[in-house]
Protein backbone atom coordinates (compact mmCIF):
# COMPACT_ATOMS: atom_id res chain seq x y z
CA UNK A 1 0.00 0.00 0.00
CA UNK A 2 1.62 3.62 -0.45
CA UNK A 3 0.22 6.48 -0.43
CA UNK A 4 0.24 10.12 -2.28
CA UNK A 5 2.81 12.77 -1.08
CA UNK A 6 1.51 16.33 -1.16
CA UNK A 7 2.73 17.20 -4.43
CA UNK A 8 1.43 14.32 -5.97
CA UNK A 9 -2.36 14.60 -5.35
CA UNK A 10 -3.78 12.64 -8.03
CA UNK A 11 -1.79 9.68 -6.23
CA UNK A 12 -4.07 10.97 -2.87
CA UNK A 13 -6.65 10.06 -4.74
CA UNK A 14 -6.32 6.85 -5.68
CA UNK A 15 -4.95 5.88 -3.09
CA UNK A 16 -7.86 6.70 -1.27
CA UNK A 17 -9.93 4.60 -2.70
CA UNK A 18 -6.83 1.66 -2.41
CA UNK A 19 -7.75 1.73 1.46
CA UNK A 20 -11.21 -0.18 0.62
CA UNK A 21 -10.52 -3.38 1.43
CA UNK A 22 -12.52 -6.34 3.50
CA UNK A 23 -11.30 -9.24 4.76
CA UNK A 24 -11.85 -10.56 8.19
CA UNK A 25 -8.98 -13.13 8.89
CA UNK A 26 -5.47 -13.15 9.40
CA UNK A 27 -3.13 -13.58 6.24
CA UNK A 28 0.06 -14.75 5.84
CA UNK A 29 2.50 -14.02 3.02
CA UNK A 30 5.73 -14.60 3.52
CA UNK A 31 6.55 -12.94 6.53
CA UNK A 32 4.05 -11.02 6.19
CA UNK A 33 1.07 -10.87 8.50
CA UNK A 34 -1.92 -9.07 8.25
CA UNK A 35 -5.05 -8.99 10.11
CA UNK A 36 -7.95 -7.48 7.83
CA UNK A 37 -11.62 -6.07 9.63
CA UNK A 38 -11.93 -8.11 12.54
CA UNK A 39 -15.78 -8.96 13.09
CA UNK A 40 -17.29 -8.49 9.49
CA UNK A 41 -19.93 -11.23 8.75
CA UNK A 42 -20.45 -11.78 5.03
CA UNK A 43 -24.51 -11.82 4.38
CA UNK A 44 -26.98 -9.78 5.64
CA UNK A 45 -26.04 -6.53 7.17
CA UNK A 46 -27.47 -5.54 10.48
CA UNK A 47 -26.82 -2.87 13.45
CA UNK A 48 -26.36 0.26 10.52
CA UNK A 49 -29.00 2.77 11.45
CA UNK A 50 -27.74 6.27 11.16
CA UNK A 51 -25.81 8.84 9.78
CA UNK A 52 -22.63 8.14 12.35
CA UNK A 53 -20.87 11.37 13.06
CA UNK A 54 -17.89 9.99 14.44
CA UNK A 55 -17.16 7.81 10.92
CA UNK A 56 -16.79 11.87 9.39
CA UNK A 57 -14.67 13.23 12.08
CA UNK A 58 -10.90 13.96 11.77
CA UNK A 59 -8.73 10.99 13.85
CA UNK A 60 -5.31 13.60 13.73
CA UNK A 61 -1.83 11.73 14.65
CA UNK A 62 1.68 12.60 15.42
CA UNK A 63 3.22 10.15 13.17
CA UNK A 64 5.09 11.85 10.20
CA UNK A 65 3.12 8.88 8.54
CA UNK A 66 -0.17 9.81 9.10
CA UNK A 67 -2.67 10.50 6.20
CA UNK A 68 -6.35 10.95 6.29
CA UNK A 69 -8.29 11.25 3.65
CA UNK A 70 -12.29 12.64 2.33
CA UNK A 71 -12.64 11.42 -0.93
CA UNK A 72 -15.97 11.81 -3.01
CA UNK A 73 -17.23 10.45 -6.70
CA UNK A 74 -20.05 11.93 -7.60
CA UNK A 75 -21.05 10.93 -11.30
CA UNK A 76 -24.29 12.93 -13.80
CA UNK A 77 -24.99 10.47 -16.33
CA UNK A 78 -27.21 13.13 -18.14
CA UNK A 79 -24.41 15.09 -18.81
CA UNK A 80 -22.05 13.01 -19.27
CA UNK A 81 -19.34 14.43 -16.41
CA UNK A 82 -17.41 12.63 -13.17
CA UNK A 83 -16.48 14.57 -10.69
CA UNK A 84 -13.58 13.59 -7.91
CA UNK A 85 -13.22 15.73 -4.80
CA UNK A 86 -10.41 14.99 -2.73
CA UNK A 87 -9.43 16.27 0.78
CA UNK A 88 -6.09 15.04 2.91
CA UNK A 89 -4.61 15.86 5.56
CA UNK A 90 -1.27 14.95 6.61
CA UNK A 91 2.58 15.47 8.43
CA UNK A 92 4.69 15.70 5.67
CA UNK A 93 6.09 18.87 6.45
CA UNK A 94 7.57 20.57 8.62
CA UNK A 95 4.60 20.73 11.28
CA UNK A 96 1.44 18.67 11.65
CA UNK A 97 -1.81 19.45 9.93
CA UNK A 98 -1.31 20.26 6.42
CA UNK A 99 -3.85 19.90 3.47
CA UNK A 100 -3.86 19.11 0.31
CA UNK A 101 -7.04 18.88 -2.05
CA UNK A 102 -7.92 17.87 -5.48
CA UNK A 103 -10.90 18.37 -7.95
CA UNK A 104 -11.11 16.53 -11.29
CA UNK A 105 -13.64 17.24 -13.68
CA UNK A 106 -13.76 14.18 -16.76
CA UNK A 107 -16.48 15.36 -19.37
CA UNK A 108 -17.65 13.65 -22.36
CA UNK A 109 -17.56 16.55 -24.60
CA UNK A 110 -14.96 18.24 -23.02
CA UNK A 111 -11.84 16.28 -21.67
CA UNK A 112 -10.66 16.40 -18.17
CA UNK A 113 -9.91 19.66 -16.02
CA UNK A 114 -8.17 19.65 -12.65
CA UNK A 115 -7.51 22.02 -9.95
CA UNK A 116 -5.59 21.40 -6.48
CA UNK A 117 -3.89 23.33 -3.79
CA UNK A 118 -1.65 22.92 -1.09
CA UNK A 119 -2.25 24.42 2.14
CA UNK A 120 -0.15 25.16 5.37
CA UNK A 121 -1.67 24.44 8.92
CA UNK A 122 -2.40 27.86 9.53
CA UNK A 123 -4.93 27.71 6.53
CA UNK A 124 -6.73 24.79 7.79
CA UNK A 125 -9.35 24.71 10.00
CA UNK A 126 -11.10 21.75 11.84
CA UNK A 127 -15.08 21.77 13.34
CA UNK A 128 -14.95 20.80 17.08
CA UNK A 129 -18.52 19.72 16.56
CA UNK A 130 -20.24 17.79 14.26
CA UNK A 131 -18.12 17.58 11.37
CA UNK A 132 -16.47 20.02 9.05
CA UNK A 133 -13.16 20.96 7.59
CA UNK A 134 -12.35 24.37 6.27
CA UNK A 135 -9.28 24.48 3.55
CA UNK A 136 -8.75 28.15 2.52
CA UNK A 137 -12.02 28.96 0.64
CA UNK A 138 -12.71 24.76 0.16
CA UNK A 139 -14.67 23.50 2.63
CA UNK A 140 -16.84 20.13 3.54
CA UNK A 141 -19.31 19.62 6.75
CA UNK A 142 -22.59 17.67 7.69
CA UNK A 143 -25.08 20.08 8.43
CA UNK A 144 -26.77 20.19 11.25
CA UNK A 145 -25.89 20.65 14.77
CA UNK A 146 -24.48 17.67 17.02
CA UNK A 147 -27.09 14.97 17.87
CA UNK A 148 -29.28 15.75 14.76
CA UNK A 149 -30.41 13.22 12.18
CA UNK A 150 -28.86 15.01 9.64
CA UNK A 151 -29.19 13.78 6.27
CA UNK A 152 -27.33 17.03 4.55
CA UNK A 153 -23.59 17.36 3.41
CA UNK A 154 -21.84 19.94 1.07
CA UNK A 155 -19.26 20.38 -0.43
CA UNK A 156 -17.80 23.68 -1.58
CA UNK A 157 -14.30 24.27 -3.47
CA UNK A 158 -13.05 27.24 -4.76
CA UNK A 159 -10.39 26.74 -6.99
CA UNK A 160 -8.16 29.04 -9.67
CA UNK A 161 -9.92 26.67 -12.68
CA UNK A 162 -12.70 25.06 -11.07
CA UNK A 163 -15.27 26.34 -8.44
CA UNK A 164 -17.97 23.99 -7.08
CA UNK A 165 -21.23 23.82 -4.35
CA UNK A 166 -22.60 20.18 -4.16
CA UNK A 167 -25.16 19.55 -1.47
CA UNK A 168 -25.64 15.49 -0.84
CA UNK A 169 -28.93 14.50 0.27
CA UNK A 170 -27.54 11.40 2.23
CA UNK A 171 -29.87 7.88 1.50
CA UNK A 172 -28.70 5.55 3.41
CA UNK A 173 -26.58 4.94 7.31
CA UNK A 174 -23.22 4.92 7.41
CA UNK A 175 -21.18 1.73 7.24
CA UNK A 176 -18.05 0.20 8.33
CA UNK A 177 -17.04 -3.63 7.65
CA UNK A 178 -15.63 -4.96 11.03
CA UNK A 179 -13.84 -2.69 13.28
CA UNK A 180 -12.58 -0.99 10.13
CA UNK A 181 -8.86 -1.63 10.74
CA UNK A 182 -6.22 -2.99 8.12
CA UNK A 183 -3.14 -3.97 10.68
CA UNK A 184 0.30 -4.85 9.74
CA UNK A 185 0.98 -6.76 13.10
CA UNK A 186 5.06 -6.58 12.75
CA UNK A 187 5.40 -3.51 11.70
CA UNK A 188 2.42 -1.80 13.61
CA UNK A 189 1.15 0.04 10.72
CA UNK A 190 -2.29 0.10 9.68
CA UNK A 191 -4.98 1.80 8.21
CA UNK A 192 -8.18 2.45 9.29
CA UNK A 193 -11.38 2.86 6.54
CA UNK A 194 -14.59 4.39 7.11
CA UNK A 195 -18.31 4.83 4.92
CA UNK A 196 -19.92 7.44 6.39
CA UNK A 197 -21.91 8.63 2.62
CA UNK A 198 -22.45 5.03 1.03
CA UNK A 199 -24.92 6.86 -1.16
CA UNK A 200 -26.53 10.30 -1.45
CA UNK A 201 -28.50 12.57 -4.20
CA UNK A 202 -25.93 15.12 -5.12
CA UNK A 203 -27.04 18.21 -6.61
CA UNK A 204 -25.55 21.68 -7.27
CA UNK A 205 -23.56 24.26 -10.12
CA UNK A 206 -19.66 23.02 -11.03
CA UNK A 207 -17.85 25.62 -13.08
CA UNK A 208 -14.94 25.23 -15.09
CA UNK A 209 -13.63 26.62 -18.68
CA UNK A 210 -15.85 29.33 -18.13
CA UNK A 211 -19.09 28.05 -17.61
CA UNK A 212 -21.52 26.95 -14.67
CA UNK A 213 -23.53 23.38 -14.85
CA UNK A 214 -26.55 22.64 -12.86
CA UNK A 215 -25.83 19.22 -12.14
CA UNK A 216 -28.35 16.56 -10.43
CA UNK A 217 -26.86 12.90 -9.74
CA UNK A 218 -25.49 10.54 -7.02
CA UNK A 219 -22.37 9.51 -5.08
CA UNK A 220 -20.96 8.79 -2.16
CA UNK A 221 -17.72 9.77 0.56
CA UNK A 222 -15.54 7.79 2.32
CA UNK A 223 -12.73 8.26 4.86
CA UNK A 224 -10.33 6.86 5.62
CA UNK A 225 -6.86 7.35 7.51
CA UNK A 226 -3.58 5.25 8.27
CA UNK A 227 0.21 5.78 9.79
CA UNK A 228 1.29 3.40 6.74
CA UNK A 229 5.18 3.02 5.34
CA UNK A 230 5.51 4.59 1.54
CA UNK A 231 7.05 1.09 0.59
CA UNK A 232 3.83 -0.16 0.78
CA UNK A 233 2.01 -0.05 -3.16
CA UNK A 234 -0.79 -1.52 -3.81
CA UNK A 235 -0.51 -1.80 -7.44
CA UNK A 236 -3.90 -2.94 -8.59
CA UNK A 237 -6.97 -2.71 -7.63
CA UNK A 238 -10.93 -2.57 -9.16
CA UNK A 239 -13.57 0.07 -8.00
CA UNK A 240 -17.02 0.61 -9.24
CA UNK A 241 -20.01 2.68 -8.16
CA UNK A 242 -23.44 1.84 -9.38
CA UNK A 243 -26.48 3.94 -8.29
CA UNK A 244 -30.49 3.50 -9.79
CA UNK A 245 -33.15 5.33 -8.23
CA UNK A 246 -33.94 2.78 -5.55
CA UNK A 247 -30.80 1.28 -5.28
CA UNK A 248 -26.73 0.91 -4.83
CA UNK A 249 -24.11 -1.49 -5.24
CA UNK A 250 -20.58 -0.93 -4.83
CA UNK A 251 -17.11 -3.03 -5.56
CA UNK A 252 -13.82 -2.69 -4.56
CA UNK A 253 -10.89 -5.58 -5.03
CA UNK A 254 -7.07 -4.61 -4.61
CA UNK A 255 -3.64 -6.54 -3.84
CA UNK A 256 -0.16 -5.46 -3.48
CA UNK A 257 3.45 -7.33 -3.61
CA UNK A 258 2.56 -7.55 0.04
CA UNK A 259 -0.09 -9.92 -0.71
CA UNK A 260 1.60 -12.29 -3.05
CA UNK A 261 -0.84 -12.31 -5.30
CA UNK A 262 -3.87 -12.60 -3.32
CA UNK A 263 -6.89 -10.30 -3.96
CA UNK A 264 -8.85 -8.27 -0.67
CA UNK A 265 -12.13 -7.46 -1.57
CA UNK A 266 -15.05 -5.47 -0.19
CA UNK A 267 -18.99 -5.50 -1.52
CA UNK A 268 -22.23 -3.62 -0.40
CA UNK A 269 -25.82 -3.17 -1.92
CA UNK A 270 -28.07 -0.96 0.00
CA UNK A 271 -31.74 0.37 -1.02
CA UNK A 272 -32.81 3.50 0.60
CA UNK A 273 -32.71 3.83 4.01
CA UNK A 274 -31.38 0.56 4.36
CA UNK A 275 -27.68 -1.41 3.36
CA UNK A 276 -28.96 -4.94 2.88
CA UNK A 277 -26.20 -6.96 1.84
CA UNK A 278 -22.00 -7.02 2.39
CA UNK A 279 -19.46 -9.62 1.22
CA UNK A 280 -15.19 -9.51 1.52
CA UNK A 281 -15.61 -13.22 -0.16
CA UNK A 282 -16.98 -13.16 -3.40
CA UNK A 283 -16.31 -14.57 -7.14
CA UNK A 284 -14.84 -11.75 -9.37
CA UNK A 285 -14.18 -12.54 -12.79
CA UNK A 286 -12.24 -10.52 -16.03
CA UNK A 287 -12.94 -10.80 -19.55
CA UNK A 288 -12.46 -9.52 -23.05
CA UNK A 289 -8.94 -7.26 -22.63
CA UNK A 290 -8.64 -4.32 -24.85
CA UNK A 291 -6.02 -1.96 -25.67
CA UNK A 292 -6.12 1.70 -24.50
CA UNK A 293 -3.99 3.81 -26.80
CA UNK A 294 -0.43 5.09 -25.46
CA UNK A 295 -0.67 2.49 -22.75
CA UNK A 296 1.49 -1.01 -22.57
CA UNK A 297 -1.73 -2.00 -20.02
CA UNK A 298 -4.91 -3.49 -21.78
CA UNK A 299 -8.69 -2.30 -19.47
CA UNK A 300 -10.40 -5.94 -19.58
CA UNK A 301 -14.11 -4.71 -21.21
CA UNK A 302 -16.41 -7.46 -18.89
CA UNK A 303 -16.36 -7.93 -15.40
CA UNK A 304 -18.63 -10.99 -13.53
CA UNK A 305 -19.47 -10.90 -9.85
CA UNK A 306 -21.19 -13.68 -7.86
CA UNK A 307 -21.65 -13.61 -4.12
CA UNK A 308 -23.90 -15.91 -1.76
CA UNK A 309 -23.92 -15.90 1.57
CA UNK A 310 -26.95 -17.92 3.07
CA UNK A 311 -30.00 -17.70 1.17
CA UNK A 312 -28.35 -14.40 0.18
CA UNK A 313 -26.96 -13.89 -3.43
CA UNK A 314 -25.73 -11.38 -5.71
CA UNK A 315 -24.71 -12.16 -9.59
CA UNK A 316 -24.48 -10.14 -12.67
CA UNK A 317 -22.03 -8.19 -14.91
CA UNK A 318 -20.27 -4.74 -15.82
CA UNK A 319 -19.26 -3.92 -19.14
CA UNK A 320 -16.41 -0.89 -20.10
CA UNK A 321 -18.81 1.85 -22.40
CA UNK A 322 -16.40 4.67 -22.73
CA UNK A 323 -12.77 5.14 -20.73
CA UNK A 324 -13.06 8.84 -20.63
CA UNK A 325 -9.89 9.46 -18.29
CA UNK A 326 -6.60 7.27 -18.07
CA UNK A 327 -2.84 8.10 -16.84
CA UNK A 328 0.15 6.46 -15.87
CA UNK A 329 0.15 7.21 -12.35
CA UNK A 330 3.60 6.48 -11.57
CA UNK A 331 4.87 9.17 -13.63
CA UNK A 332 3.32 11.97 -11.38
CA UNK A 333 4.89 10.55 -8.24
CA UNK A 334 7.68 12.52 -6.69
CA UNK A 335 11.45 10.85 -7.84
CA UNK A 336 12.03 9.57 -4.57
CA UNK A 337 8.88 7.63 -4.67
CA UNK A 338 8.59 7.31 -8.48
CA UNK A 339 12.03 5.14 -7.81
CA UNK A 340 10.58 2.88 -4.99
CA UNK A 341 7.56 2.47 -6.64
CA UNK A 342 9.79 0.81 -10.00
CA UNK A 343 11.29 -1.74 -7.27
CA UNK A 344 7.76 -3.21 -7.60
CA UNK A 345 5.99 -2.08 -11.05
CA UNK A 346 6.83 -1.06 -14.60
CA UNK A 347 4.14 1.17 -14.64
CA UNK A 348 1.22 1.67 -13.14
CA UNK A 349 -2.19 3.37 -15.49
CA UNK A 350 -5.33 4.20 -14.06
CA UNK A 351 -8.61 4.07 -16.52
CA UNK A 352 -11.55 5.74 -15.34
CA UNK A 353 -15.12 4.64 -17.45
CA UNK A 354 -18.64 4.77 -17.56
CA UNK A 355 -20.27 1.04 -17.70
CA UNK A 356 -23.27 -0.71 -17.89
CA UNK A 357 -24.13 -3.27 -15.05
CA UNK A 358 -26.78 -5.67 -14.31
CA UNK A 359 -27.09 -8.05 -11.52
CA UNK A 360 -29.73 -9.85 -9.51
CA UNK A 361 -30.45 -9.81 -5.98
CA UNK A 362 -31.91 -12.16 -3.84
CA UNK A 363 -33.15 -11.68 -0.43
CA UNK A 364 -35.75 -12.52 1.92
CA UNK A 365 -37.17 -15.11 -0.88
CA UNK A 366 -37.20 -11.95 -3.72
CA UNK A 367 -35.54 -11.75 -6.44
CA UNK A 368 -34.92 -7.96 -7.79
CA UNK A 369 -33.52 -6.20 -10.82
CA UNK A 370 -30.69 -3.89 -10.19
CA UNK A 371 -29.31 -2.28 -13.73
CA UNK A 372 -28.19 0.93 -15.24
CA UNK A 373 -25.29 3.16 -15.72
CA UNK A 374 -22.48 3.30 -13.45
CA UNK A 375 -18.87 4.23 -13.29
CA UNK A 376 -15.26 2.48 -12.92
CA UNK A 377 -12.34 2.85 -11.65
CA UNK A 378 -9.38 0.32 -12.84
CA UNK A 379 -5.87 -0.08 -11.78
CA UNK A 380 -3.41 -2.84 -13.17
CA UNK A 381 0.24 -2.45 -13.50
CA UNK A 382 3.46 -4.17 -15.57
CA UNK A 383 5.36 -6.05 -13.14
CA UNK A 384 9.09 -5.14 -12.66
CA UNK A 385 11.43 -8.47 -13.12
Amino acid sequence: MFRGTPTCIRTAVIMGFILVVAVAAVVVGGTLEIKYYQGHENGRVKGFDTVDVPMFRAQPMDSKFYTEVWFHEFQFKEQGIIVIVNVQIHNLGLSKGYCDTYITVSDASCGIVVDRSSLSPDEVKVDEEGFGISAGGHRIELVGDEGDESDEYRVKYRGRDIQADFTCKILVPSFQQGDGTVMFIESGDFVRYNFPIPWAEVSGTLTYKGETHNLKGFGSMNHDWQILSPTRFMSDWRAYWMYTDDATISIVRCSSSDLAGDWVQRLMVAERGRILFSSHDYKFEEFEPASVPGSNVPCPSLFRVEAAHGDDWLKGEIRVTRIQEKGNILAEYPYLFRKLALLFVEETWSYRFWMDFKFEFHQDGKTRLIQGKGTGNFVDSLKAD
